[in-house]
């Protein structure tokens, strides 16, 4: 099995060094687009190149994690196309230790790590005022959560993209809201161009910390911000080696958790989910994207030696849903494999969980952390033949040390195996990790780190020097495995079909036609011409209309 996993490693690691060369070319032609419409003075179009160009390398590793070369044409934009906005806006000083607080987003959901950071903050944050600006939010609803947490904080919610206008106006009317603050945390997607065009001048701006929640890809944003926060050390190894962020700007912070709140006994949540009570439940829980199948072991397969071992274990997966990939393995193990879709009601299965496995290969930080808060203890695989793959693995301030993490399925199914025939074990690893956890990750342990990070960036702000370096390609490690660990499908005519509604209408309608010709109607219906502020507001006025 071993040297299957050798061989696979290789040929990841070709077939990585065979593509990002492709994926690079792309993306360096997207590139010079943009500069090509600024040069021109078509400002909206070369944001929504450079949105184009983000999009593509955070989807197809491009052998880079950021980008100077495109921050340095989003800044270049900025300063021409709002530079009237920029003069007008005065703002003469900020409280050292900040009382309005800035959350500025791309879109948020009900599911994921990211949304329940941001909400479990605003909750726990209490000493101060937090809104939020969501940028591309409409028409998917905010979720209540959110909601209640910035209002009862006595926030404020803005919506860009209901608002009449395109990328550049969005962007200047988020720097006017900005300045009424005292800080601005980004917590945006990748390839979110409007913070960075709205931010370009920062004289007269509060601080700007960048939230480094998706620290395994590229993304935009370091060219404004004073603090980028990475939430676990190889995110900060990675920040700094390949991201050009000095140390001096980087520092940590823990992901938020909620108080754990254990109302079940694992016997009586497992008499919930109809689990006999006997049994050595073992849980997943991820978005399924998490989960893929490699050289035909999907995440069920893997855990047949063990189920075939010990008939009273029980896996139940929650993400992916019921797939083609596991069911021959459910029928293997006579239905002790469950295999469910998302769902935001996951706490009575951390409560019947004796043993949580995490994704594969793409791993779940926050399930982690939420899992072993209950006293659970946590597996995790790493397969990577050296520690430069360190952000494709599992690690996180209150876990390390706790954590299990093994290299290959022989690893993996001998560590099972000991924690369900250990039940003393089990329950010592698992008190310990709920331990650190608690420590590190809920209440006051994490308010301090959170006021220290408040302390530093208000009275030592780090405004960053921009430089437009040529971009340099990587064929190292992580690089040579994103592509069979995070790769997007998409093309050239994909890309630019979704970004159809940001663009002007003369650029809209030209390359709607080029793809009605290729493509049809049925691929490319008339509605791509409506602009993204119009499609917006129809489909929220549409789904208020039917929920009422």
């Amino acid at each position: 099995m071993k040297q299957i996993v050798n061989d696979t490693f290789t040929l990841w690691q070709e077939e990585g060094r065979r593509v990002i060369p492709q994926n690079f070319e792309v993306f360096r032609s997207l590139v010079t687009q943009a500069k090509d419409s600024m040069d021109c003075g078509k400002y909206n179009m070369a944001a929504v190149y450079g949105e184009m160009a983000a999009s593509y390398a955070s989807g197809k590793h491009c052998g880079l994690f950021i980008s100077q070369e495109l921050e340095h044409i989003l800044l270049s934009i900025g300063r021409k196309a709002i530079r009237g906005s920029i003069d007008s806006i005065k703002r003469s000083s900020f409280y050292e230790t900040p009382k309005n607080v800035l959350h500025i987003a791309t879109s948020m959901g009900s599911i994921g790590g990211h949304s329940r950071m941001l909400w479990r903050w605003i909750k726990q944050d209490t000493e101060r005022s937090h809104s939020l600006v969501l940028t591309r939010q409409a028409p998917k609803v905010v979720p209540q959560l959110l909601r209640d947490s910035v209002f009862n904080s006595g926030g404020q919610i803005y919506l860009l993209n209901t608002r009449i206008g395109n990328i550049i106006s969005w962007a200047d009317w988020l720097r006017k809201i900005a300045i009424n603050f005292d800080l601005i945390v980004l917590h945006i997607n990748s390839a979110d161009v409007v913070p960075i065009i709205a931010f370009s001048e920062k004289e007269h701006l509060p601080p700007v910390i960048f939230i480094d929640h998706a620290d395994h890809l590229f993304w935009l944003g370091a060219s404004i911000s004073d603090l980028v926060v990475s939430l676990r050390g190889s995110g900060m190894r990675l920040a700094q080696e390949r991201r050009h962020i000095e140390p001096k700007r980087n520092v940590l912070l823990p992901i938020i958790l909620e108080p754990t709140q254990r109302i079940l006994s694992r016997a009586e949540a497992k008499r919930q989910l109809n689990i006999p009570e006997d049994s050595i439940l073992l849980l997943s829980i991820a978005r399924a994207i998490k989960y893929k199948t490699i050289n035909g072991i999907s995440f069920a397969d893997a855990h047949l030696p063990l189920l075939k071992q010990y008939p009273q274990a029980i896996l139940i997966v929650i993400g992916p849903g019921e797939s083609e990939d596991s069911s021959d393995a459910i029928g293997q193990t006579q239905g002790r494999i469950r295999v469910l879709k998302e769902t935001e009601h996951t706490s009575v299965f951390y409560q019947a969980a004796d043993i949580y496995v995490d994704s594969f290969p793409f791993v779940s930080s926050t399930s982690l952390l939420e899992a072993g808060s209950y006293g659970v203890p946590l597996v995790s695989r790493y397969p990577y033949p050296s520690e430069g793959s360190g952000v494709l693995g599992a690690d996180m301030p209150g876990i390390t040390g706790n954590l299990i993490r093994v290299q290959d399925i022989e690893e993996y199914t001998a560590v099972l195996s000991h924690l369900v025939k250990d039940a003393e074990f089990r329950i010592f690893l698992g008190e310990a990790t709920q331990r650190k956890i608690a420590e590190t990750h809920i209440g006051n342990g994490w308010q301090n780190s959170l006021n220290q990070i408040y302390s530093y960036v208000s009275t030592k702000p780090n405004v960053p020097v921009t430089t437009n370096v040529p971009d340099e390609m990587y064929l190292s490690e992580p690089d040579v495995y994103m592509k069979s660990i995070h790769d997007i499908q998409m093309n050239a005519d994909q890309l630019i079909q979704w970004h159809l509604p940001l663009m002007p209408f003369g650029e809209r309608l030209n390359h709607w036609l080029h793809l009605l010709k290729k493509h049809g109607l049925r691929n490319n219906p008339i509605n791509l011409l409506l602009p993204e502020w119009f499609r917006s507001r129809y489909y929220s006025w549409l789904h208020s209309s039917q929920s009422s």
